[in-house]
């Protein structure tokens, strides 16, 4: 679920990476392919450390992906494909990779109700990793 929420808004998210920051389609293609990989791995991280409530709010845009030690990693990680794998100057990338997981974060807000709605879009069996019951409350988000 959380891959088709990305793919949906990919074409959106693509022409704003090509306005903004002056992407040729062919790297905000690739940006927006990257940052698919990171959000999904940062989420599950997050989520795998018990922080479901951390994760309603950053999806809710109570909370920036930057004020959460998991998010704020996969920022960097994403940030150094951006300039290794893309080619992306890292100035540039500087402001491409906090803009893109927090466009993203944004975009898969809207489509979470709940708790067990994030658990249920990660999938993977990362219920089964959970602290004792955090799998139930979060439900099928990760599923």
């Amino acid at each position: 679920m959380l891959e088709n929420i990305i793919n949906s808004v990919k074409g959106q998210l693509t022409g704003e990476l090509q306005d903004k920051f002056k992407l040729d389609p062919g790297q905000a293609n690739q940006s927006v392919d990257l940052a698919k990989d990171h959000v999904t791995e940062g989420l599950k991280k997050e989520a795998s450390g018990g922080d479901a409530g951390g994760i309603m709010n950053m999806l809710k845009g109570q909370k920036a992906p930057q004020d959460s030690p998991a998010m704020n990693s996969t920022i960097q990680k994403y940030l150094g494909d951006l300039t290794s794998k893309v080619g992306i100057p890292e100035s540039v990338a500087q402001q491409v990779a906090p803009f893109v997981v927090s466009f993203l974060m944004n975009k898969i807000g809207g489509n979470v109700g709940s708790q067990s709605d994030i658990m249920g879009m990660l999938g993977g069996g990362l219920t089964d990793k959970l602290p004792k019951g955090m799998g139930d409350k979060l439900g099928g988000l990760f599923k």
